[in-house]
């Protein structure tokens, strides 16, 4: 189930609300049964193999439960800074990764949490159509928290002091989910919204430019698009701040197999083509920026990392 972007007016009657803290993370859709779990993307890949910590996942979930049949539930998988904020730059170094030598090198470096917000299925019984409320009680009833799974608390009826603590927290917003609501998987619905604390776009890289002075020899900016209201890809600036020296290293070698000779786009202006590198339009990224102009240039956009549970197909503009 998708959230859709809206704003504090959203929110009608507070009463029939909760809000959850917006954890900025990767998606994953995580299935229990007795002897296994497997962590999915909302993508669809296979997660399991590169956060081996959220093993605890089977333990977590009531025995009862998991001899019952398959308990599936959704979250978010964080990789917290070193004050228990949400970062997703540091979670770029955990994903991707799936043989068991990467994995425990970059485990060492990062640890990673799954925090749980949803049950969809419980002990082989499916909750999809009950209400959130409801599927929020089992859900602490189904599972207890651990070392690396999480089940964070939701507000009720208030959402100017959900806003107030996600900004104090310096998290990416809230989630303001109707309590009604049941779950519409695969669907974006109004009774999930997003209130954005910062503007952020998910874009598509088309390209990249060389650098100069201490970026000499190798990436210094990256070309975006984002599709328009008819799917078309739409050029949508450069962005050359906010990578780290091993995230240049690491998108270089991304980008060096998808090489094309024209650009995935038409409207490229002069400028930015004279000396760019094009390249297939099919990785996504985020980006935090300040305002959309009106020829749908991003405004000093800042690199946020790849978004590799995300398809070019489901790009669209957020703001």
């Amino acid at each position: 189930m998708l959230a859709t972007l809206g704003s504090r007016d959203d929110i009608r009657d507070e009463d029939e609300w909760a809000f959850e803290m917006k954890w900025d993370g990767v998606r994953v859709i995580a299935s229990v049964v007795d002897g296994a779990v497997r962590l999915t993307s909302r993508g669809g890949k296979d997660l399991t193999a590169t956060f081996p910590e959220l093993e605890e996942l089977h333990d977590a979930v009531d025995a009862e439960l998991r001899a019952a049949g398959e308990t599936v539930l959704d979250g978010e998988i964080v990789a917290l800074d070193s004050r228990d904020r949400p970062s997703f730059s540091r979670l770029q170094q955990r994903l991707g990764l799936t043989r068991p030598r990467d994995v425990e090198r970059a485990r060492q470096e990062v640890e990673v949490h799954v925090m749980l917000f949803d049950l969809l299925i419980r002990g082989g019984d499916s909750l999809v159509r009950t209400p959130y409320r409801e599927r929020r009680e089992a859900l602490f009833d189904a599972v207890d928290a651990t070392e690396h799974v999480q089940l964070p608390q939701a507000d009720h009826g208030d959402v100017e002091h959900a806003i107030e603590i996600s900004q104090q927290l310096q998290l990416e917003g809230v989630m303001a989910k109707k309590e009604s609501g049941i779950y519409q998987a695969g669907k974006r619905s109004r009774t999930w919204i997003k209130i954005k604390n910062a503007r952020h776009q998910e874009v598509v890289v088309i390209g990249w430019r060389r650098g100069r002075g201490e970026r000499s020899g190798t990436i210094g900016s990256l070309l975006l698009a984002v599709p328009d209201e008819d799917g078309t890809l739409r050029y949508a600036g450069r962005v050359g701040s906010g990578f780290t020296e091993r995230g240049l290293e690491q998108t270089a070698e991304r980008l060096r197999s998808r090489a094309r000779k024209t650009p995935p786009v038409e409207d490229v202006p002069a400028a930015d083509r004279s000396d760019a590198e094009w390249v297939r339009a099919d990785l996504v990224g985020e980006v935090q920026h300040t305002e959309r102009t009106e020829d749908g240039r991003l405004r000093h956009p800042v690199w946020r990392g790849w978004r590799p549970d995300k398809e070019a197909a489901e790009v669209r503009w957020e703001a």
